[in-house]
Order: C-alpha cells, then sequence, then structure tokens
C-alpha cells in the first residue's frame, strides 16, 4: 500500500478523494479552514503557504504521489485579491511539482474548465488557454509553471461539480436544494454551459488518472453539455421539487466581480 498525500482533503473533491483512494492507499491529508473528518485518513492541519513546513511534512509522510486540490476556487475572490490568492493558487501548486520532480513520484494538479474563454468551444486539451477571469489565469500559469518543472506531471481540468456532501465539503447542490425546498427565487443563466460531472465520477477518475500513471493535460468533463438553467431545472425534477422559482437570466444582467465565460464545455 503506497502513501499519497491530498491537499484540500476536508474539500469537496478532496473529501471524496479521501474516500476512494483510502479503500487502496494509505492516505494523509492537509486541511485548514475545515478540520479533516475521515476515520481512515492521517490529518494535517497545515497552511500551504508556510514552505518551511510543508517540507517538514514531506519528511514526515515520506509520499509516493502528491494530489494537490487546495486552492482557493471562489472566481471573485480571486478577482477581488489576487496577489493574497496567487500564493495558494500558484505559488504552492509550483513548489509542490518541484518536490515531485526531485523525489521522482507522480503530481496530480487539479485545474478548472476556466482557462478557456468560452468562445471556441468544445474545448480538448490541446486547445490554448484563454481565461476571461483572475482564478482561470491563475490555473493556467500553474499548469504551465508545473509542466515545465515536471513534464511527467497530470493536469485534471475539472468542471461543475456536484453530488453529495462530504462531511466537511459540499458543492453548490446542497445551497441550491435548500432554496428550491424553501421556495426561494434562484436565477440561473439561460446563456453558460456547462459539463457538469458528479464529484465521485470526478475521484474515480483522478484516481484512475494516478493508478494508470497518465501524464500531461486531461480533461475529466461530464457527459452533457447544458446550461446552468436547463441544469437547474433538472435537478428540481430528480428530487420531486418544483422548479417555478427557477427564473431563467442572462449573464450581462448580473454584476459580479470575476468576468465569466459563455461556454467552456
Amino acid at each position: 500500500m503506497g502513501v499519497v498525500l491530498v491537499t484540500g482533503a476536508s474539500g469537496f473533491l478532496g473529501g471524496s478523494l479521501c474516500q476512494t483512494l483510502s479503500q487502496t492507499w494509505k492516505v494523509h491529508g492537509t486541511h485548514w479552514t475545515h478540520p479533516l473528518v475521515h476515520p481512515r485518513v492521517i490529518g494535517h492541519r497545515l497552511n500551504l503557504t508556510d514552505a518551511p513546513a510543508v517540507l517538514q511534512l514531506w519528511q514526515d509522510c515520506q509520499p509516493d504521489a502528491v494530489i494537490h486540490t487546495a486552492a482557493q476556487a471562489n472566481a471573485n475572490v480571486c478577482e477581488q485579491q489576487p496577489e493574497v490568492t496567487d500564493a495558494l493558487n500558484v505559488i504552492v501548486a509550483g513548489q509542490l511539482a518541484q518536490c515531485c520532480a526531485e523525489a521522482n513520484i507522480p503530481f496530480l494538479f487539479m485545474s478548472t474548465d476556466l482557462v478557456f474563454g468560452g468562445d471556441h468551444p468544445p474545448y480538448a486539451e490541446t486547445d490554448p488557454a484563454d481565461p476571461l477571469s483572475h482564478y482561470g489565469r491563475q490555473k493556467a500559469i500553474a499548469e504551465a509553471q508545473i509542466l515545465a518543472t515536471y513534464p511527467r506531471a497530470t493536469i485534471c481540468r475539472l468542471p461543475l461539480l456536484y453530488g453529495l456532501a462530504s462531511p466537511t465539503g459540499q458543492g453548490f447542490l446542497q445551497g441550491f436544494l435548500a432554496k428550491l425546498r424553501a421556495g426561494q427565487p434562484s436565477s440561473l443563466f439561460t446563456d453558460e454551459f456547462r459539463t457538469p460531472v458528479t464529484v465521485m465520477d470526478a475521484a474515480m477518475g483522478v484516481q484512475l488518472a494516478l493508478e494508470r500513471h497518465v501524464e500531461g493535460v486531461w480533461h475529466l468533463g461530464g457527459p452533457e453539455r447544458i446550461s446552468r438553467y436547463d441544469f437547474g431545472r433538472q435537478i428540481a425534477q430528480a428530487f420531486g421539487l418544483s422548479y417555478a422559482t427557477i427564473q431563467p437570466s442572462l449573464r450581462a444582467a448580473v454584476s459580479m466581480p470575476a468576468p465569466r465565460p459563455r461556454d467552456v464545455s
């Protein structure tokens, strides 16, 4: 049984990864804001921007592979606090890639479909990145730095994730269902398209990438291109809820700090 280090282990994807990997790996997981709750995962509260602390953890757990899921993934926060979020989203990723290169072990970096501008879908792994938001630029810069440092690294570009919450992390689904059940209005875009995937399917895809030793850039999108609005209606139907409170809207009608791409399927 090898040792895998998962950063952001208490997050939405990180929690699902710990659940799947712990069946066959010895898992060490880092957390910061939310304590890690998993009986088969060795948790470490760690500020990943503290380089000496990261080095100490590395020496303590001696990983055979690293999966880097930790990030500030709120695009609006990244747009408003670029220098603060660069530290985690760019610098830490490069440092971990360097450690894995020196140890000659797998490094899997979780990126995003938001590295694309949304004007030329559908996107293949070979298409150039052209992000609109600072978060998308952070991920694109990190990708390039990682592959320059460690060409054997694996970049997993993830789409919109949904599914059951972990004990410490949840996606948009839980909040959206709560609003539907309370009869509160939700405004969803009819002109923004994604290829969503369940968080457990994404975790299984990452595990496959790890255990099959794939390298380079991989897209882990779901099977269907769908608008935010239609996706919301399908969720309501699946849970037997009324979608009368789901209102169609356009991106241009909503002011947000971070620009959003039209279609990154």
